[in-house]
């Protein structure tokens, strides 16, 4: 049986990319589907239903405290000055970096069936010349249809650089935009910017018949001498320790904290505030910088829970973290260790 999963098994990158581990074969897919290294297991509609019907603890604290996080918001990126990072709300970040101007995730406000819980701190026609878009993977919370579609309106130039799968998707919608599919350890130069497209713990799924066809990811971004990584989503697993050999210690760390209970079914495929800190500790992480959090929700804890943790817990190990609120613009620099 293992020789007919083993001969059913192919590999898939894009050749015209640098692949930096050496390795490296390409992604593996068994029957045009990706899969994890680790923890293959995928939650199915009786596990689901299991979740919905089960008890949550902390129900009466949900309904009892409102979030309302502090918003900075931004009528231009006018400025905005050198190396800098704006958290726009959940995955959702501009950065600007070695010149060059990115947007990870982009979702401008509700999703299906999901509203938004938390301001989107700027009118999202003021992200202009934007040179590249990052999509970690294909759920709702992370690549928008309609958010990408007012930044194509605005940006026509802009590449769009994802995993396997996701491209093609994305060029169905906006058969113009110029795009960029990498696998896993694949890497993208431009003038003095460097993306890598890196593992991650996790799935893609849009209907009930492409689970597993496009490729989900991490991106490191490297330009001016620092290095920021971008977890996408993810669950813990031993891809946060290949990171200071393979490509470096990243200054920044933007890791998810959110979404994590109950841990039972979240553990797979979301780190919760206590992995987070983990992986950045494995990683050796300048600042870490928590997301996936506050803007939808998506499990048991209470809004304001994942980061109060965080904080909490990154003070009692003594690591090193930057809250950002809401528009706020963070400037980037090289971190002192």
């Amino acid at each position: 049986m293992k020789e007919g999963i083993t001969q059913n098994i192919t590999f898939k990158k894009n050749e015209s990319l640098t692949t930096i581990h050496p390795q490296w074969r390409g992604n593996p897919m068994s029957k045009g589907r990706f899969f994890n290294r680790q923890h293959r297991h995928r939650h199915g509609p009786i596990s689901v239903l299991k979740w919905r019907l089960s008890p949550n603890p902390q129900r009466k604290e949900k309904r009892q405290i409102k979030w309302d996080p502090t918003v900075h918001y931004l009528n231009s990126l006018d400025g905005v000055k050198g190396d800098a990072l704006i958290w726009l709300g959940h995955n959702s970040f501009f950065m600007q970096l070695a010149g060059k101007r990115i947007m990870f995730d982009p979702v401008f406000s509700h999703i299906p069936f999901v509203k938004r819980q938390s301001d989107f701190p700027a009118d999202p026609e003021i992200f202009t010349h934007i040179d590249y878009l990052l999509i970690s993977h294909d759920h709702f919370d992370h690549l928008n249809r309609k958010s990408i579609k007012v930044l194509f309106k605005n940006n026509p130039k802009m590449r769009l650089f994802c995993g396997m799968g996701t491209g093609a998707l994305v060029k169905g919608w906006f058969p113009d935009m110029d795009v960029v599919e990498a696998g896993w350890y694949q890497q993208l130069e431009d003038d003095g910017l460097k993306i890598t497209f890196l593992p991650a713990q996790h799935w893609s799924k849009r209907s009930f018949k492409d689970g597993g066809k496009r490729l989900w990811g991490a991106f490191m971004v490297e330009g001016d001498g620092i290095k920021i990584y971008y977890s996408g989503d993810t669950g813990y697993s031993n891809h946060f320790q290949e990171i200071p050999d393979l490509v470096g210690a990243p200054d920044y760390a933007l890791l998810g904290i959110g979404a994590y209970k109950p841990r039972w079914f979240m553990r797979p495929n979301h780190i919760s505030p206590h992995d987070s800190l983990t992986a950045a500790q494995e990683m050796k992480a300048g600042i870490t910088i928590p997301m996936h959090y506050g803007t939808f929700d998506l499990s048991d804890e209470p809004l304001h829970d994942p980061p109060q943790v965080f904080a909490e817990e990154a003070e009692r190990r003594h690591v090193r973290v930057q809250i950002p609120a809401l528009g706020e613009v963070v400037a980037l620099k090289k971190v002192l260790r």
